[in-house]
């Protein structure tokens, strides 16, 4: 995993949400972004070791997407395509 973490680019402290807050932002628990995370690639983990960090863009589109998405797959998909589009 550090490896993984070693290839992402450096985001600004501003643009982050630690994983606390981003799951307060989604409504969901801690563990359950955490799991989306690992299982889904979705959104990136951008942390430095010292816990799990989220790019608010990604946060943010995703809780855009969660409302109108059929299964959490469905939501993170529309993020990716809102964030990288």
């Amino acid at each position: 995993m550090q490896d993984d973490l070693a290839q992402v680019p450096s985001v600004p402290l501003d643009r982050v949400l630690g994983c606390d807050d981003a799951a307060a932002l989604l409504d969901v628990s801690p563990t359950a972004l955490r799991a989306w995370s690992e299982r889904l690639a979705f959104p990136c983990d951008v942390g430095d070791g010292s816990g799990p960090r989220f790019r608010r863009n990604e946060i943010e589109a995703l809780r855009d997407a969660l409302p109108d998405a059929h299964s959490v797959t469905g939501a993170i998909h529309a993020a990716r395509m809102r964030v990288h589009a």
